[in-house]
C-alpha cells in the first residue's frame, strides 16, 4: 500500500513538472481571436509565453497574417511577429483608408518588417518598410498604427501616399 502511494505521488510530481516546463510541438493554438499555425513553437503553460522560430500563419474569418517568426504571450494577448510580415484583411475591417467613409470598406494588404499585436486593445503596430494598400490607394511609411476597434490608421515617418 505504501509503495503504491509513493509511486502515485511520484507520477503526480512528474506530471506537474512536465506541465510547468516549456513545450515544443507542431500543433496550432489560439491567440486572442486568431487561430495560429506554425511548424514549431515553444510554449510555457504557466506564464503563457510562446516563441515560434519558424514560419507562422494567423487566421480568422476574413483575415490572415504571415511572418517568419513570432514571440508573445497568450495570457497578456501580446505578440511580436517578425520578418517578411504580410497581413491580408479581406473584409476591410482593420481600417477605412481608401474610402473615407465607413460604408466603403475594401480589402487591404499590409507588409512590414515587424508587427506588434495588442490582442486586448486590438492595436496593430507595423514597423519598418511599411507598405499598405487598400483599393486604389497605397501608402508607405516607417511606422503605422492600426486600431481594429475604431478603424483608424496613423502613419509616422517618411509617409508617402499614392492614389
Amino acid at each position: 500500500m505504501k509503495t503504491t502511494r509513493n509511486v502515485l505521488l511520484a507520477i503526480c510530481a512528474a506530471l506537474c513538472a512536465l506541465a510547468a516546463a516549456p513545450r515544443t510541438t507542431t500543433t496550432g493554438f489560439n491567440f486572442s481571436d486568431w487561430n495560429v499555425q506554425t511548424g514549431e513553437f515553444t510554449y510555457n503553460y504557466q506564464s503563457g509565453a510562446f516563441s515560434t522560430p519558424t514560419h507562422i500563419t494567423l487566421t480568422r474569418p476574413g483575415s490572415e497574417i504571415r511572418a517568419d517568426r513570432a514571440n508573445g504571450n497568450t495570457k497578456s494577448k501580446q505578440a511580436l511577429l517578425s520578418g517578411n510580415v504580410w497581413l491580408r484583411d479581406q473584409n476591410g475591417v482593420l481600417t477605412n483608408f481608401s474610402s473615407g467613409t465607413m460604408s466603403g470598406h475594401q480589402p487591404a494588404i499590409l507588409t512590414c518588417d515587424s508587427l506588434q499585436i495588442d490582442g486586448t486593445g486590438k492595436i496593430y503596430t507595423a514597423v519598418g518598410h511599411v507598405h499598405f494598400v487598400q483599393g486604389a490607394s497605397s501608402v508607405t511609411a516607417d511606422r503605422a498604427v492600426m486600431n481594429g476597434l475604431t478603424h483608424d490608421l496613423h502613419l509616422f515617418g517618411n509617409v508617402t501616399m499614392h492614389t
